[in-house]
């Protein structure tokens, strides 16, 4: 036993002295001597069943980080959780104004008439043209996913997913769902998924513009439209220099991103820098000319039912205007940018104050409103729900006796 204590002491001595060194040193140690250690100094010794059985403590330095780590995260979460309840106040906010905007001295038994003298029949056919552009869509994430090479199946699902969580959640907090759901497809990854997805805003933002210049050729508006559509203009232009500058010398500034990150603590660089290798990766698309055709081509297409959609709407109430159809498309267009859930009492209002600049009353413009927003939100809440739950039902039948 007083062998065991000697060899005991020596150890400790030898472990002083070398807690300065690397952890290769520290690992031959342990394989060289029985007594299992962990990192640390040693804090005592107890003697049992004739050996000797070490504990340690972490030491006081790697406490303290510990602790501010956890005091760090703690926060940051509950800064998370009130900055997500306080989008949901603002968001019903803005919604609460807005149906009182359009509701005061509305007088509901013209709506009511609006809407009883209707010819759904126009309304089926905006629906359809809504479905089409679910595949146009579809086809045009494809093009832009180029080199993963997704299937038609995963991409609606995901899509259509993105797009339902879009109408309940505001900041557009569907298109990270949709980035991630399609993410193990093909390999593709959530980042570059979410590349793809930075890139259908710009051909969405171009699209608007074409109809913006469009409206401006077409018909006399108001000042503040065609300083809107100039602004965009310019925006897009600013931002796609900024876009193509980054994806062309993206090899130099990578390795000043990388030697930012370092200096920030162990493993940022690590876990930022291939995330954001593969974010540009899903920008290149921008770069590929037949890619950019094809993706011309469904933006086009997909625009094209979208103003179809709202035209064939608007005939079921008897009125006859491309130019109300596609002005409307482009202002649901800039109003989806506003954080609401279900877009609820915005989409009205922007068709009330869109159709007024076409002589449309206001109880009639409300009715075409509501209708358009149950056209244009509803194929989309059933499809997700039949394409997300298919696989589950399907999956199910397969384990099940044969």
């Amino acid at each position: 036993m007083w062998a065991n204590l000697q060899g005991a002491d020596e150890y400790i001595r030898r472990m002083r002295r070398m807690r300065t060194s690397d952890e290769g040193a520290r690992k031959q140690l342990r394989e060289a001597d029985p007594v299992k250690v962990t990192t640390g100094v040693p804090e005592r010794t107890d003697v049992a069943d004739g050996y000797i059985r070490l504990i340690r403590a972490v030491p006081a330095d790697e406490t303290k980080r510990r602790r501010r780590q956890i005091g760090a995260t703690i926060p940051a979460e509950a800064r998370s959780r009130w900055g997500q309840a306080g989008r949901w106040i603002a968001g019903l906010g803005v919604a609460g104004i807005s149906c009182w905007l359009l509701v005061r001295r509305l007088d509901w038994r013209d709506v009511a008439t609006a809407l009883g003298s209707a010819d759904y029949r126009w309304a089926v056919a905006a629906v359809l043209a809504i479905v089409g552009t679910f595949f146009t869509r579809t086809w045009r994430w494809q093009a832009l996913l180029w080199q993963s090479k997704v299937r038609v199946r995963p991409a609606l699902t995901a899509l259509l997913v993105g797009q339902v969580v879009n109408q309940i959640l505001p900041m557009r907090s569907g298109d990270v769902v949709r980035a991630v759901w399609i993410g193990p497809e093909r390999e593709t990854g959530a980042a570059e998924a979410l590349g793809s997805i930075a890139l259908e805003k710009v051909w969405d933002l171009l699209a608007l513009l074409a109809c913006g210049v469009a409206l401006l050729a077409w018909m006399p508006l108001p000042g503040w439209f065609a300083r809107s559509t100039w602004g965009t203009a310019f925006a897009l232009a600013l931002g796609g220099g900024f876009l193509w500058a980054g994806l062309h010398w993206q090899a130099p500034l990578f390795r000043w991103i990388g030697r930012v990150l370092a200096r920030f603590p162990a493993g940022w660089d690590r876990a930022l820098l291939p995330r954001l290798r593969r974010l540009a990766n899903g920008l290149e698309a921008i770069r590929q000319p037949t890619v950019s055709v094809r993706v011309l081509f469904w933006t086009g297409l997909t625009w094209g039912l979208g103003a179809l959609a709202n035209l064939a709407v608007l005939v079921a109430f008897g009125i006859h205007s491309g130019a109300a159809a596609v002005f409307l498309l482009a202002a649901l267009m800039v109003g989806g940018t506003v954080p609401t859930p279900g877009r609820l009492g915005i989409y009205e209002g922007i068709c009330v104050v869109s159709l007024a600049l076409f002589g449309i009353p206001r109880d009639q413009a409300l009715a075409v409103g509501l209708v358009l927003h149950l056209v244009v939100m509803g194929p989309p809440l059933i499809a997700a729900a039949l394409l997300a739950l298919w696989p589950a039902r399907s999956s199910g039948r397969r384990g099940g006796p044969a």
